[in-house]
């Protein structure tokens, strides 16, 4: 039986099974929507479905919270892990190759202005923006446009949420009615993202970046609301089916129209069903799901180098259309090459030396890739 105050009802959280899977084709969907408009023929104007990416991060989102939860709240439930501790480690593990993407980033941008090179888009390379970008606070209704590495928007969302996490999981892990909360969560969303329609004419997933509080923190709470809900023997039996015919159904329906409250409950259920299952040893989901941390840093300067070479061989040799597209498709592998790189380079011995600060007291050290 399910009790309350407990999470022993819960099995272990399965790794390198299919949530890593699910992160990783995310991952690589954020990818494709990042690049949508780069292709020769936009795929916006091909399909309504490519420009729904902001699902992805939603997913993201709340597959952070989830994480969180079914994975470190015991510890935080039996306050083995205090909230200034959680909130430190927790920024040790994603600020240190946010740094290193961002000076990246800022080399680039001074290496190509010195040759001559501008930007197509020079609103998201303000000089105002960096320090909020530094600190990760630019979603934190800090004025202005949100440049640089533009994606990161989430861990400054996440920051927050981060510091809500233990209490807030204290607080649900001790309800008697799981369900009903969730519905209560849900509820909250739904109203936020009214509130944003009504005041802004836009839903919540079009605000500006400097909004990023008001979409990361619900959805995020969202997700840790589900790891609450009991697995049951008939959803861990049946999990990854389950997971199959969400992922179907959720992949269809963009398809018919856009639902984005609907998807987004197909996605909350398939973060459920893909949580539920049993063990795996997926040995390429693991190592793909490690690897969406990277992607999502890396991805918007990859593809700015890529479509600014692109696009000076294109001017030079004008390519065939056939050419063109080949050239288009290509970033994509690229992407994940660089992430690769950087994630054996730059993400794991930094991972290594923080860790080994932080030996005395080891909190989590897997961060969601967002957009």
């Amino acid at each position: 039986m399910f009790k309350a105050g407990t999470n022993n009802a819960l099995p272990v959280l399965s790794r390198d099974g299919p949530l890593d899977a699910l992160r990783f084709l995310a991952a690589l969907f954020i990818v494709l929507y990042h690049v949508a408009e780069r292709a020769p023929v936009s795929l916006f104007s091909l399909s309504p479905a490519f420009g729904r990416g902001y699902l992805a991060t939603d997913f993201f989102l709340m597959l952070s919270g989830y994480v969180l939860a079914r994975t470190y709240g015991p510890r935080v439930q039996g306050s083995d892990v205090d909230t200034l501790t959680f909130l430190k480690r927790r920024v040790q593990r994603i600020w240190p190759p946010h740094l290193v993407m961002l000076a990246l980033f800022v080399a680039f941008f001074v290496g190509t202005s010195a040759i001559g090179l501008a930007p197509q888009n020079p609103q998201w390379f303000q000089r105002d923006q960096l320090l909020p970008q530094v600190f990760l606070v630019q979603a934190w209704f800090v004025p202005g446009n949100s440049g640089w590495n533009m994606p990161t928007w989430t861990l400054s969302a996440l920051i927050a949420a981060y510091a809500l996490f233990p209490m807030a999981w204290r607080r649900v892990a001790a309800t008697r009615r799981p369900l009903a909360l969730l519905i209560l969560g849900v509820c909250a969303y739904v109203a936020i993202d009214q509130a944003a329609l009504m005041a802004f004419d836009i839903p919540g997933y079009q605000l500006p970046l400097r909004f990023g509080l008001i979409r990361g923190v619900p959805l995020f709470m969202i997700g840790l609301l589900v790891a609450r809900l009991p697995v049951t023997t008939l959803a861990r039996r049946q999990a990854l089916p389950l997971a199959v015919a969400t992922l179907t159904a959720v992949i269809g329906i963009q398809a018919l129209g856009r639902f984005d409250y609907f998807s987004l409950a197909l996605l909350g259920f398939l973060i459920y069903a893909a949580g539920a299952s049993k063990p795996r040893a997926w040995r390429w989901a693991g190592a793909a799901g490690k690897l969406s941390f990277s992607l999502f840093l890396t991805n918007t300067l990859t593809a700015a180098v890529w479509f600014g070479v692109a696009r000076m061989v294109e001017s030079k040799l004008g390519l065939p259309a056939a050419a063109a597209w080949a050239l288009w498709a290509l970033a994509i592998p690229a992407t994940i090459v660089v992430a690769w790189m950087f994630e054996r380079a730059v993400d794991a011995p930094l991972q290594r030396w923080m860790k080994g600060r932080s030996a005395a007291q080891r909190v989590p050290t897997s961060a969601p890739a967002t957009a």
